[in-house]
């Protein structure tokens, strides 16, 4: 489903880009400013020019028309032209029409990723992503790709698996670039995103096919060249490897023209280099210093060379390393050294990276750094996380020669020594800088730097160094909360803790306790563990690190041991002085989960509100009014004050661009409802939001949509769907703990098998949830009470004894065992 093209009016637009953004009728009514029947008119309209099935398809659609109709994320912007490729432009792009897997194939330097990025360019309807691959690891793919798509992959769960749980509601295209180093893993994503069913459709790049069932591949061919007899200009002006080459030499030096004086030499070079897009490039660049003439001396040489060496070798490969080779050799001694060491860099850089790779001696980067993009074996971008910092990248292919120089010459260690503690250093500023005013810009930078961030801190791994490994988990805390890379992060501090017990260090207790953060929403008891280990750590510390050991192990007990959990949060609160007012009002948000009475816990939001804004942190802010509101909700209070706070909450979240809490606001808004006894409304709103939260990974906000559809679906008498979403809402908040959801579901799904006259499954399902009422704190528990009249009549259908005995069974039963035995007693 396309927005364009569909011939929807600017105010169909308005409605559907605020349906896109999870508002309902009434309040989209309120911000246009017009009433809710017009917007009922508007919807009607919607549903029909788009052709959309529910309400549930324009919210897609709507968050499609806010991204943009060709919404891009990352989509590398061409800084030159595509010469040749207008043909090849035009066969990819029909192949995608057809097929939901098309690979473009062909050596390196032949220009795949370029061609891709037009063709890509072009698309329109359901978005452009793009996921390259070229600076990460197997393991790391499918957590690229899952970035590229807005999903968040889960701590337990492969990438592969999670992207295909999400992939039916995808649509557009996804540019996979640069799989070659990682073709399998490569592979088994981009197969279950199409196992998946859904619209997507995938064009990838590779020195080889994927070999996916369904993928068509396109092998890129070298640019024509002008043929052996060519002799008039006219006739060698033609080919599209001279016209590259015209258009290339015109940039490097702007009066050149393709005379009849140089049009045979300028034959020859493209014939020599086989009409190789990057040999070509590397040659035209070199026109400031020689004539067409000597370039074609020049290679000669260096191809003969390559002949009588290398002969097992395919011709294209010997193209290619000869005009690097050549290229190479042209440099001057300080050249060579700063170009040897950008093979370091994984991605992208900018310039005081460079500076920090480079140490001393020799000329300065400021001289040599644009020498070499003069000559074409560095590119210049524009920094896509704004700003006026100018970013650089070596192509893949040059990247990978200048790592072989840099490993040969010895320099290798100390390179990567220097670049380590360079982004170690960076991810400790970005890490303050999420928490400050700017977070946005912030976390757009970070994002940019993330390669080298992970090389980074592969590198403390590589080396043992387990204490600097910790410090870049803590710095990195944040920003894999913001970007929902809680999986990634998983995997890094499985392979950090395989490397044995760190030495009790502020560091070490600082990554403990991030980790123990990280893994909390999905792993709770994992995530306590940790926050134990960095409280043991931190004993006889100074005051600060036992505070933050303190705050992770209140943050992570609340949901399993809540009596640990007050005065651990109490103890670091007095730990964090009043100069360190985030720290504060972090530990004051978790008190408004813990505290017991209701006005305390609201009081310490009301405090850890103001101290976030103080601080700049408008995400941490939206996300302390959304608790509130939740705390409120779960004693039975939906007035007008828990509104105003979820709809500031969402105001604050949309300012700062933080999509998983404009999620959460919207839940906020569907218990809102719920709790008001509007219960269609509440059910709307929650499925609508559930596609959403599952890409998100946010099982905790997922069992609670599932809790209200299923339970919808009970009142609403469809009862063997409400016992699908009701098990699927249980089973979301046992690992990530959430008591009040699951004692709901528990009694929900009681009630659910008193009513399939099924009195046995029943009882039990009653003791499991008594039990988890009882071990959760009374600020945990569901502020209503449970069914007695429920009880009274499975007594009544049982006997007192066999009720008793099926009650007494599900007391002692885990609520996985109370879920395995609603099951088995259905059958």
């Amino acid at each position: 489903m396309t927005v364009e093209g569909a011939g929807i009016t600017e105010r169909e637009a308005e409605v559907l880009r605020a349906i896109g953004e999870r508002f309902r009728n009434r309040e989209i009514a309120e911000r246009l400013h017009v009433s809710v029947r017009t917007v009922e008119s508007h919807v009607a309209a919607l549903l029909r020019k788009l052709g959309a099935a529910d309400r549930a398809a324009l919210v897609e659609a709507g968050a499609a028309l806010r991204r943009g109709p060709r919404a891009a994320p990352g989509l590398p912007a061409p800084l030159t032209t595509l010469v040749g490729r207008e043909r090849e432009g035009e066969e990819v792009g029909a192949l995608l029409d057809a097929h939901r897997l098309v690979t473009l194939t062909g050596p390196g330097g032949v220009g795949k990723t370029r061609l891709a990025v037009h063709v890509a360019g072009g698309r329109v309807g359901g978005g452009v992503r793009f996921a390259d691959l070229a600076p990460v690891t197997p393991d790391l793919v499918g957590d690229v790709v899952a970035r590229a798509l807005g999903v968040v992959p889960e701590p337990g769960r492969s990438p592969a698996e999670v992207l295909a749980d999400a992939a039916a509601g995808l649509d557009g295209l996804l540019l996979v670039d640069n799989c070659e180093h990682v073709v399998a893993a490569a592979a088994d994503v981009v197969a279950a995103l199409l196992r998946a069913g859904g619209p997507l459709r995938v064009l990838a790049t590779s020195r080889e096919p994927l070999g996916v069932p369904g993928e068509v591949t396109y092998q890129l061919r070298t640019l024509d060249v002008p043929p052996a007899g060519a002799v008039t200009t006219a006739e060698i002006a033609r080919p599209a490897a001279v016209r590259l080459f015209v258009d290339r030499a015109t940039a490097a030096v702007p009066g050149f023209a393709l005379t009849d004086g140089v049009a045979p030499a300028v034959a020859a070079l493209c014939q020599r280099v086989d009409g190789l897009p990057l040999a070509i490039e590397l040659a035209a660049s070199r026109l400031r210093t020689f004539g067409p003439a000597e370039l074609v001396e020049h290679l000669d040489r260096r191809f003969d060379l390559l002949s009588a060496g290398a002969r097992t070798t395919g011709p294209r490969h010997r193209t290619l390393r000869g005009a690097i080779d050549w290229s190479y050799e042209l440099l001057d001694d300080d050249e060579r050294a700063l170009f040897d060491r950008l093979g370091v860099f994984p991605a992208d850089f900018d310039y005081d990276a460079v500076r920090a790779v480079h140490g001393a001696g020799g000329e300065s980067v400021l001289t040599v750094l644009p020498r070499l993009v003069d000559k074409s074996l560095v590119t210049s971008l524009v920094n896509a996380a704004g700003g006026d910092t100018r970013r650089y990248r070596l192509l893949e292919t040059i990247r990978a020669y200048a790592a072989e120089r840099l490993a040969a010459g010895g320099r290798e260690p100390d390179a990567r020594a220097r670049h380590a503690a360079h982004y170690l250093a960076f991810a400790g500023r970005a890490a303050d800088g999420l928490r400050h005013a700017g977070q946005r810009a912030w976390f757009q930078r970070a994002a940019a730097e993330q390669p080298n961030v992970r090389a980074a801190l592969a590198y403390t791994v590589d080396t043992g160094d387990t204490d600097a490994a910790w410090r870049c988990v803590a710095a990195l805390e944040r920003f894999w909360d913001l970007a929902g890379q809680r999986r990634e992060a998983h995997e890094w501090i499985q392979r950090i803790l395989a490397l044995g017990d760190p030495a009790p260090s502020p560091g070490a207790v600082a990554g403990l306790a991030a980790a123990s953060t990280l893994l909390h929403a999905s792993d709770s008891r994992t995530a306590l563990d940790l926050a134990e280990r960095a409280a043991r750590l931190a004993e006889g510390q100074d005051r600060l690190t036992r505070a933050t050991a303190a705050r992770a192990v209140g943050m992570c007990a609340m949901w399993i041991r809540p009596e640990a959990a007050r005065p651990a949060l109490h103890d670091a609160l007095a730990g964090f002085d009043d100069d360190l007012p985030w720290d504060r009002a972090l530990t004051m948000q978790g008190l408004v989960t813990i505290s017991q009475a209701l006005g305390e816990a609201l009081q310490w939001g009301r405090d850890s509100v103001t101290l976030f804004l103080r601080a700049g942190d408008q995400v941490y802010a939206a996300n302390t009014l959304y608790m509130m509101a939740q705390r409120a909700m779960s004693a039975g209070i939906a007035g007008a004050e828990v509104h105003g706070w979820l709809t500031q909450s969402r105001a604050m979240a949309e300012a700062a661009g933080s999509e998983a809490d404009i999620v959460h606001a919207g839940v906020g808004l569907a218990n809102l409802a719920w709790v008001r006894g509007e219960d269609a409304d509440a059910a709307d709103r929650m499925r609508d939001l559930l596609p959403a939260l599952r890409r998100l990974g946010d099982r905790r906000c997922a069992g609670r949509a599932l809790y209200v559809l299923g339970e919808h679906a009970r009142r609403t008498g469809e009862l063997d769907r409400a016992g699908e979403l009701l098990r699927a809402g249980a089973e979301a908040v046992l690992v990530a703990g959430q008591s009040v959801v699951l004692v709901l579901a528990l009694e929900a799904l009681a009630a659910l098998a008193a009513a399939q006259e099924r009195p046995e499954a029943a009882a039990v399902l009653l003791g499991a949830a008594a039990h988890r009422r009882e071990a959760a704190g009374a600020h945990l528990r569901p502020a209503q009470p449970a069914d007695e009249d429920l009880r009274r009549r499975l007594t009544g259908t049982l006997g007192a004894e066999a009720f008793d005995s099926a009650y007494a069974r599900g007391r002692e039963l885990a609520p996985e065992g109370a879920l395995r035995t609603y099951t088995l007693l259905s059958l």
